[in-house]
């Protein structure tokens, strides 16, 4: 596990609150930086940038998983509903890593 700090605004269901983004940060056996973000909120996307603190990069790529309601999901009749595809959105300039997360889903970035 690498560090990684991320500020996230707070989603709100009924009486619960919790981080909207959840993030973590590892660096493979091959020495290349993987980036996992979570966006929980099912209504809005969410601007953020990450400094990469002891990272070298000078391109992202990624995939992201998402769906078109927050109860999608896959059958055998339809097994493609929800799927990972690609993520282009991010972005690394200066040492920082910028994206804006898509409501409900989960992004990996591959740092290069």
């Amino acid at each position: 596990m690498l560090p990684i700090d991320v500020k996230s605004p707070w989603y709100h269901k009924d009486a619960t609150a919790l981080p909207a983004i959840s993030a973590s940060a590892v660096r493979d056996t091959a020495g290349q930086v993987h980036v996992a973000l979570v966006n929980l909120d099912p209504n809005r996307a969410i601007p953020l940038s990450i400094a990469l603190a002891g990272v070298t990069a000078g391109s992202v790529s990624g995939r992201i998983v998402t769906g078109a309601t927050m109860d999608a999901h896959n059958s055998f009749e339809q097994p493609d509903v929800v799927k990972p595809v690609a993520f282009t959105g991010a972005h690394v300039s200066g040492g920082t890593l910028s994206t804006t997360l898509p409501p409900m889903s989960v992004v990996v970035l591959d740092l290069q």
